[in-house]
């Protein structure tokens, strides 16, 4: 080695001793990095709004509007008036014939239409034909490559918010019109019931009326007194039946819409309960990535992700409970309903009858009581979801807490420990067990809940509309009815007993109407429709149309599209580096002077040493150039500079090997590995999206380790994966300089045939 390191101080004292050789070395010093230094700068903020909103996209307003309700509707003029407001595209608001001119002139990149029906074809969600409402979307793709992408991910965030407002559109028009329709029934609710007790009262008295004709048919019954006790009752029947037509009807009308929008919104609460859960998961994984070195920027921003969540978390349970507790307190008011007991006329009623009556009163109240047995049970279902809600909102509060504690400790410039790292993911751990046990049970105590009632309420409707119209047909019988006994008292008994013989049909009609009131008259379902559907529509209409926030959450995060390339173009440039020293220098060194011998290996290594000295500059000022004169973001400055002077030496050991020992052909090897490791590393696009040839070089490749260590020091370090790149890097060093320092003599000796035919031709010079 004594005479290699003679080699290598020959090669400096001539270095510096000739100018022009000094001027190439410094040459060959700075070139490369201007080639990553360039690279970057032009790649620095692509996807910038300052950049992006040069990009041109016509937009074309096409919509001509509509009406519902009495309600004016342009959604495409509100679409314009927040592309007015957005600088992230160059939007220009065009008519058609110009976009279209500008479109294929490539004065824009895209174009998007907003059709005449746009609005009609929005509303249409309220008919029984639904059209889906279209953007028209236009783009130029020879103009550019990129572009396209740009112009892309413009118009999805566009339909996004269209997608918005026209939830938002539609769900207030909707909800709004529920809550008046509920209005007007809570209004009502004094006649609806009376029209039902109406119902009962005369379905009660029937057997009083036939024991009256009866009497009269037996001449035991003052015919006075008769007329009188069923005109009195006729008018009665007619009221019920016609106000009960009306409210069926309104009903009939209304119900399947309240029913969708509210089976929809159980829906929507279910899912965000679920992504509810997903961010608490999301929050627990990013702080179980913290490593037990903390570093405060992450963790700083960890725990302003988990205030938000929490702070959102601690809102919605209360929001909960207080809708639990309202309607605990309803649920208890209607517990405590006591039947009427109802009197007896003991001078008209004959014994049988009375027991009849208390027989139907004790039936009557037994399902009073099951009802009010099953209201408690409904009640105390509910304190066991408030008390997990109270102790959820309890564990908030702690990791709340905790939170601005650790936050405190970070601005303060405290250390942080392990031990409040380890407690904070132990509560979010815990939050997230509590919220899915309380999503499993959200089907089963909720949402069937809502169904059942929506179920039960039409059935109500479908049997009292069915018993209605029976009723209906029979009212000109009892109409008919009274006619006659007006005139009883002149009646003979075979005219009664045509009387008699019509009475059992509109009887049963009567009390088949009766019976399915009672069996659907249940004024808990009716009470939770009405509070539904009463709510505040502006709150809903929002709530539909921003159902689910995104929480954007980082790791190792980029400030810049910049300095995400750096390492790519740094490591590309080290390899042109050499490149470039092997194309210039000579890979062997002369004989000395004196005559003294020098080994193969011993030329090997003494010109080796130039090249690496040469590329320890290359290295510092590329990387050196990118953190100070680029600012290119990096966690560890003093590493990434010792860092890149290792691959460079990894380099330039594997391109000296080759050109050394192959000499011209070398440098083609040099030169194919390039371009092979430009495509196949996965520098700036994912080594998944390439083609398979590249995903089986990928391993292989020095690149791919180059520049995985270079982003681990720059954007934050894994040291698993860190010490993995620099041992292969290692190995491919080693492998070269075995090779070299073995084969030398004997490679050379068997290609100096091929190098001096090729020098005979006069194109290469070395």
């Amino acid at each position: 080695m004594k005479n290699a390191i003679r080699i290598f101080k020959r090669d400096m004292k001539n270095i510096f001793t000739n100018v022009i050789a000094t001027t190439i070395v410094i040459g060959l010093m700075i070139v490369p990095s201007l080639y990553s230094l360039v690279n970057i700068k032009a790649c620095w903020d692509p996807y910038a709004s300052e950049s992006t909103s040069n990009i041109k996209i016509a937009v074309v307003n096409g919509d001509k509007g509509t009406t519902f309700h009495d309600q004016e509707i342009n959604v495409g003029n509100k679409i314009i008036d927040n592309l007015k407001e957005n600088d992230k595209i160059g939007w220009t608001f065009v008519d058609k014939e110009t976009a279209k001119d500008g479109l294929i002139k490539e004065k824009y990149y895209a174009m998007i239409e907003i059709p005449e029906d746009f609005s009609s074809d929005v509303i249409s969600v309220t008919e029984k034909k639904v059209v889906k409402p279209k953007l028209i979307y236009t783009v130029n793709e020879k103009k550019n490559a990129i572009a396209p992408k740009i112009t892309d991910s413009g118009v999805k965030t566009l339909k996004q918010q269209v997608s918005e407002n026209v939830t938002k559109t539609i769900s207030g028009i909707i909800i709004r019109v529920c809550n008046d329709i509920g209005v007007d029934i809570e209004n009502n609710r004094p006649e609806l019931r009376r029209i039902v007790d109406a119902v009962y009262e005369l379905d009660e008295n029937m057997p009083e009326i036939e024991s009256i004709l009866d009497a009269s048919i037996e001449g035991t019954v003052n015919g006075s007194k008769l007329n009188d006790d069923l005109e009195s009752l006729i008018p009665s029947i007619s009221d019920t039946l016609d106000a009960t037509d009306i409210f069926i009807d309104n009903m009939k009308e209304n119900l399947d819409t309240i029913e969708g929008n509210l089976s929809d919104d159980s829906v929507v609460v279910k899912e965000n309960l679920v992504e509810s859960e997903r961010l608490l998961d999301n929050l627990s994984i990013e702080l179980n990535n913290i490593d037990e070195n903390i570093i405060p920027e992450v963790y700083k921003k960890s725990l302003l992700t988990g205030a938000d969540v929490t702070s959102a978390s601690i809102e919605s349970v209360q929001e909960l409970k207080s809708n639990l507790k309202s309607m605990k307190k309803f649920i208890n008011k209607l517990s405590k309903i006591e039947l009427p007991k109802p009197s007896y006329d003991e001078e008209t009623q004959t014994s049988e009858e009375i027991e009849k009556l208390k027989s139907e009163y004790k039936k009557q109240t037994q399902v009073l009581k099951d009802l009010q047995k099953n209201l408690k049970d409904t009640s105390n279902t509910i304190d066991n979801v408030i008390n997990r809600l109270d102790f959820i909102e309890d564990k908030l509060d702690i990791l709340s807490n905790r939170i601005d504690a650790d936050l405190d400790d970070i601005e303060n410039g405290k250390k942080l420990d392990t031990q409040s790292l380890t407690d904070t993911r132990k509560v979010v751990d815990e939050m997230h067990t509590l919220l899915s046990d309380l999503i499993d049970s959200y089907d089963s105590e909720i949402v069937n809940g809502v169904s059942k009632t929506f179920d039960e309420a039409n059935n109500v409707i479908d049997n009292v509309s069915y018993v209605l119209n029976q009723s209906r047909d029979t009212l000109p019988d009892l109409e008919d009815l009274t006619n006659t006994l007006r005139n009883v008292l002149n009646l003979s008994n075979d005219e009664l007993m045509k009387v008699k013989d019509k009475f059992p049909d509109m009887k049963a009609d009567l009390h088949k109407m009766a019976d399915k009131l009672r069996e659907y008259d249940d004024d808990d379902k009716l009470d939770e429709i009405l509070d539904i559907i009463t709510n505040g529509y502006e709150d809903q209409s929002n709530f539909l149309a921003n159902a689910v926030e995104l929480e954007d959450n980082r790791l190792f995060p980029w400030p810049n599209y910049g300095s995400t390339v750096t390492p790519f173009y740094t490591v590309l440039c080290l390899w042109v580096g050499g490149l470039l020293l092997a194309s210039l220098l000579s890979t062997d060194a002369k004989d000395f002077d004196d005559g003294t011998e020098i080994k193969p290996y011993e030329r090997y290594f003494g010109r080796l040493f130039l090249y690496l000295f040469i590329g320890v500059f290359q290295a510092l000022v590329a990387t050196g150039g990118a953190l100070v004169l680029l600012k290119s973001y990096c966690l560890h400055p003093i590493m990434v500079l010792f860092y890149s002077v290792f691959v460079s030496f990894v380099f330039i050991t594997i391109i000296y090997t080759a050109t050394s020992l192959f000499r011209n052909v070398g440098k083609v090897i040099a030169i194919v590995l390039l371009v092979l490791q430009v495509a196949g590393s996965g520098g700036n696009f994912p080594i998944e999206v390439a083609p398979k040839f590249f995903r089986t070089l990928f391993p292989f490749l020095p690149f791919t380790y180059a520049i995985g260590g270079m982003r681990q020091i720059m954007a934050g370090i894994v040291y698993e994966i860190l010490i993995k790149e620099i041992i292969i890097l290692l190995i491919f060093a080693i492998v070269s300089i075995i090779l070299g320092a073995t084969l030398k003599k004997f490679i050379n000796d068997k290609i100096n045939y091929f190098t001096k035919r090729l020098g005979e031709s006069g194109i290469v010079g070395h």
